[in-house]
């Protein structure tokens, strides 16, 4: 629908008639319509937050699209999001395909009119029409540039006068991880997802137009002003164009849940193999630790050290998932014990430092304890068996 849609929007743009570029001072106030299009929050991680999209609409020449930034979304260009190489621009649509895209995710719509001169509705449209020309050639970055913020800058390249937006306190209060947290509270998987890959750089406070989030860019155009403070970019409550239709959960649980009933087994595991010999069933748990670890390790330090991505200059998780326990386990056994007093205080250090940072939360901290009460086992089990040969 991309390519074939941007063909569509631009032949549409040069059917407009001619009279209506040369003699912009005649157009009818509702010659062209503009308004903002928010969809619903859903559990994906990317969209906690919603979505919003531009529509325009010019009735007598029977053309209704809506324009959205958005990534491109091929295997290779969601790999990109995690090196924070992949691109992302502007797409129109119809807006009955639009619409039809998020009935089939059962996700719903709200409309709001934009309250903007006829001249600017034309320069909007126009600017809109060269940002699909430029295609991908924009970085995709979940914090300043992705569909919220370039909508408004999109809005404001057309405004004769900058937004205000004056006091907007108690709408996009504190950080970017504040705003990702409030969001997240109906979906705890995103949530853990995010406080896994954000790190301090998430704890930032920016600009407001970069904390203007699909949810709350209404309330904000509400209290916006444009020029002298007359005009406000959105004057009427949203319009409810589509209703959202109930979804099946896809996970009831929530990863507090899941790694707090983890911690009781291993526990369970680790008093069976201390008190009744169990063999098999420690080693099947210490294999998927281990394994679970390793990878987590790898993709957080291939982020930090590789990744040009928002938040991946630093990582609190690299304190105890980082892959140097393997490696000197691996290249040097006598060192072993050390390796593992080493890692353990590194555990340690990073529960304690969990109520004082905010990246680091509970639900990591009970999958950091899960590592803890093994290594804790394993240790105790070579100081004894030191001593027993000792004796």
């Amino acid at each position: 629908m991309g390519r074939l849609a941007r063909v569509l929007c631009v032949a549409a743009w040069l059917l407009l008639p001619v009279q209506m570029m040369a003699e912009e001072d005649r157009l009818g106030p509702d010659y062209i319509r503009a308004s903002l299009l928010v969809a619903d929050p859903a559990a994906q991680p990317y969209a906690i937050f919603g979505h919003c999209a531009l529509r325009l609409q010019c009735p007598s020449q029977q053309m209704d699209y809506c324009f959205t930034f958005e990534m491109s979304t091929s295997a290779s260009q969601l790999l990109g999001f995690f090196r924070g190489t992949a691109m992302g621009a502007f797409k129109p649509a119809p807006t009955d395909a639009y619409t039809d895209y998020y009935r089939q995710e059962g996700r719903g719509l709200t409309e709001y009119e934009l309250n903007l001169l006829p001249t600017e509705k034309l320069l909007l449209w126009r600017n809109a029409d060269k940002e699909i020309a430029r295609g991908f050639d924009r970085r995709y970055a979940y914090m300043h540039t992705q569909c919220a913020s370039m909508l408004v800058s999109l809005v404001g390249s057309a405004l004769e006068a900058p937004v205000s937006y004056g006091d907007l306190t108690g709408l996009v209060d504190g950080s970017f991880r504040d705003l990702m947290l409030q969001a997240a509270q109906p979906y705890p998987w995103s949530a853990f997802f995010w406080q896994t890959v954000m790190g301090p750089e998430g704890d930032a406070t920016g600009p407001v137009e970069h904390k203007l989030v699909p949810q709350k860019l209404p309330a904000a155009w509400q209290q916006a002003t444009v020029g002298s403070g007359e005009r406000h970019l959105i004057v009427s409550p949203g319009r409810r164009i589509m209703e959202a239709t109930p979804q099946a959960d896809s996970c009831r649980t929530s990863p507090t849940a899941v790694f707090a009933l983890a911690l009781l087994l291993i526990i369970l595991v680790s008093g069976a193999q201390r008190f009744r010999g169990w063999h098999v069933v420690p080693r099947i748990v210490d294999g998927i630790l281990l394994a679970l670890h390793t990878l987590a390790a790898l993709l957080l330090l291939w982020m930090v050290l590789f990744s040009t991505q928002e938040g991946t200059g630093w990582n609190w998780y690299l304190l105890p998932f980082n892959p140097l326990p393997q490696l000197l386990w691996l290249t040097a056994p006598r060192w072993r014990r050390h390796t593992c007093r080493c890692f353990m205080a590194l555990l340690l250090l990073t529960l304690v430092l969990t109520p004082c940072i905010p990246q680091l939360d509970l639900p990591h901290a009970l999958l950091i304890a899960c590592l803890a009460v093994r290594l804790t086992f394993y240790i105790r089990k070579n100081k004894y068996n030191q001593i027993k040969r000792k004796i």
